[in-house]
């Protein structure tokens, strides 16, 4: 029989259940706490991840800028390098092939089966470019009989020639050429030729 009125024992009133309006306060606050937590965590780990990209985006443009220039640096030097090389070979080209002039006047050589030298076509040559820097045009060179460096100059409208050397300068016979000219038609004497090949000095006939 079961007596009415018995206290219940330490056991019995421990393994009473919670109220359900205390429990689920319980539950809630739990709940509430750890969202907040997850929440924060969350957060810092995103806006870590990001600052791990930031940092990966610009060490990536840093590399892709130094890439470029190196990039650039070497392509200046390629072509500096080539444009260079090409000078040089220029200049050693000249060096071991120097340029060689040739005449555009007539040379017609009194010495029968004879030909002319280059010492000659290159004087005639230089002489061409000298004769019109003092302002008078080349008709045609005769190289006289028997004579070895001795060169006749026709000038055009002239109707003196004149003697020179293939051993002076042709810009300085040129230059005492343009003088004698001068000095002709000023005192108007009509001159058959005008001898230049001695240095300082001047006949005419």
């Amino acid at each position: 029989m079961k007596l009415l009125g018995r206290k219940k024992s330490e056991e019995e009133v421990d393994l009473k259940p919670l109220p359900a309006r205390r429990q689920k306060r319980e539950n809630e606050n739990y709940r509430i706490g750890r969202t907040i937590a997850g929440e924060a965590f969350s957060d810092e780990r995103k806006a870590k991840l990001e600052r791990l990209k930031a940092r990966k985006k610009t060490k990536r443009k840093n590399v892709g800028i130094v890439l470029g220039v190196l990039l650039l640096v070497a392509l200046i030097g390629v072509v500096a390098g080539h444009y260079i090389a090409g000078i040089i070979a220029e200049e050693n080209a000249k060096k071991v092939a120097p340029e060689v002039l040739e005449p555009t006047v007539d040379i017609s050589d009194e010495n029968a089966n004879t030909e002319i030298s280059k010492r000659v076509k290159e004087f005639v040559a230089r002489l061409e470019e000298d004769a019109r820097a003092e302002g008078y045009s080349i008709d045609h060179v005769i190289l006289p009989l028997n004579k070895v460096r001795e060169i006749h100059i026709y000038i055009k409208k002239r109707n003196e020639y004149y003697k020179m050397t293939i051993d002076r300068s042709s810009a300085v016979q040129a230059e005492d050429m343009g003088r004698m000219i001068r000095y002709l038609d000023k005192k108007r004497i009509k001159a058959t030729y005008v001898d230049l090949r001695v240095e300082g000095k001047a006949f005419y006939k």
